[in-house]
């Protein structure tokens, strides 16, 4: 008996009904929203040599119909780094990729690194975006990985994160011959931080934009101590310690507010910064209510705000350059005790100064306009010698006492054996009689070398030069040069010609 004929009939009848059954219409709303596995793919090996690491990303259609993503790629580095597979598809791009009802797919995203490139090929943090097109509009998902062999101290789920920092009140040298990379912003409490000459830290920035709708916006990136954290950078003259924004190409060499800054929130605690170049930040440093900072021989430079903004602190620094910042070069509010020796600020924008000093503390504010309605003094006294105050405006040095009337020992002012732009001060005979031997500036004065190459080192032709006095304790400028032992010049940079 033959079976073959009753076979095929059944065969033909199952194509028949197969060739009946239609496809499921596929979603085309304009709102739909697709659920994804993490909104931030990051990768979290560290490169020593080159390779690769491959993450999971899982797109889940929720909905009752199939949807079809029209476009899924690389945004910005073109698969140079970063790339994918879905369905058997390589990236860099994919079209059409259907995902049927209440299922889901899975994409491999795979980075690949050589650590050994240079900076300007291939950063620190090496990061990108994958877009999802689907019915007009784009969903993006953050990819992230380490792209240089450094010391990265805080983790790739850093950004727009705090990370603490502690160890038990031990010292934390970061001394390794390789570079460190701090990623987000890092609280550092309980620890000593020690950087040692020669130390490179670079600080990843970026904009971050809370979700509490109440708190601005703010550039990510910074060092916090607190409490009984405290630094010391221990730079010498031939071996400086730097610390700048991680973006080295020659685009980003003098490009300010790449990364937030250094804040001192430690009152009572010593912070020491000796021959260190600062740069590219946002601020500079911070130095908040009683606490004590002392910086020689280093340069704040490049900043989109203040190279130091302090509030009530005790500062002394003595051969810094305090230059290129956007807003006031030293900002001093709130009073406290300052000292600045063989220093140099040089201010370029206009309504904002070299040095700015206010002694007024806001105690009450008006909760929904921000304006202060109440208030107090606070005792400040600033001593200045050897230095050099200047920049576009008529007046670059402002010095705000809001005591009603002076009060004996609440506002003191010394100044001594310096270059100071100042055409209301020069006609304040209380300011002249506390400025010894100082030098005004007139119009058509020779000062630096070249400001617009900012090159704040004293023109040969200089009037700045042979104006100070010697100061014990000091007998070199902020690159190790000798001072001339007679007739030192002012500024941190002492002339060789």
């Amino acid at each position: 008996m033959k079976c073959t004929p009753v076979i095929s009939i059944i065969f033909l009848l199952f194509l028949g009904l197969q060739s009946c059954i239609k496809e499921d219409p596929v979603n085309t709303d304009p709102g739909i929203k697709l659920r994804y596995s993490t909104d931030t793919l990051l990768f979290d090996t560290t490169f020593t040599t080159i390779g690769s690491a491959t993450k999971i990303l899982k797109i889940f259609n929720d909905e009752s119909g199939p949807v079809i993503l029209s476009r899924i790629s690389i945004a910005g580095s073109s698969g140079v780094k970063f790339n994918f597979n879905v369905d058997g598809i390589e990236g860099p791009e994919a079209k059409n990729i259907r995902i049927e009802a209440k299922d889901s797919i899975y994409l491999f995203v795979r980075v690949k690194v050589d650590p050994d490139q240079p900076l300007s090929v291939s950063p620190f943090v090496l990061e990108d975006k994958l877009k999802i097109e689907i019915n007009s509009h784009t969903n993006e998902i953050a990819l992230v990985a380490w792209g240089q062999n450094a010391n990265y101290i805080t983790g790739k789920d850093a950004s727009g994160r705090i990370v603490l920092l502690t160890c038990n009140m031990q010292d934390l040298r970061w001394d390794d011959s390789k570079p460190y990379l701090i990623y987000g912003t890092l609280v550092i409490d309980s620890c000593r931080v020690i950087i040692p000459a020669g130390a490179r830290i670079y600080i990843h920035g970026g904009l971050v934009r809370p979700d509490d709708d109440r708190i601005a916006p703010y550039t990510d990136g910074r060092l916090i101590f607190i409490n009984r954290g405290s630094l010391a950078i221990e730079g010498t003259p031939g071996n400086k310690a730097y610390l700048t924004g991680d973006r080295l190409e020659a685009a980003f060499k003098n490009g300010a507010g790449q990364w937030g800054g250094i804040a001192f929130q430690n009152p009572g605690r010593t912070n020491s910064i000796s021959n260190a170049d600062i740069k590219n930040s946002s601020f500079g440093l911070y130095v908040d209510s009683a606490a004590f900072l002392q910086i020689d021989h280093s340069r704040i430079i490049y900043t989109s705000t203040n190279s130091i903004i302090a509030r009530n602190a005790v500062i002394k620094a003595s051969n810094c350059e305090f230059t290129e910042s956007g807003q006031h070069n030293l900002y001093f509010a709130q009073g406290g005790n300052y000292t600045l020796d063989y220093c140099t600020a040089y201010n370029a924008y206009s309504n904002s100064y070299s040095l700015l000093l206010d002694n007024f503390q806001c105690t009450m504010q008006n909760p929904q306009t921000g304006q202060c309605i109440e208030g107090k003094t606070l005792p400040a006294t600033i001593k200045v010698r050897n230095s050099i105050f200047a920049g576009e405006d008529d007046n670059e040095v402002v010095l705000v006492d809001r005591n009603p009337t002076p009060i004996p020992g609440r506002f003191v002012v010394q100044f001594s054996n310096s270059y100071i732009k100042g055409d209301s001060l020069q006609n304040s005979s209380s300011f002249k009689d506390n400025c010894i031997d100082c030098l005004y500036a007139k119009f058509g004065d020779k000062l630096f070398e070249s400001i617009k190459q900012s090159n704040y080192q004293l023109d040969s032709a200089s009037v700045a030069k042979n104006i100070g006095k010697p100061i014990p304790g000091i007998s070199d400028d902020l690159l190790g040069k000798s001072r001339d032992s007679v007739l030192p010049d002012a500024g941190c940079y002492e002339s060789q010609k």
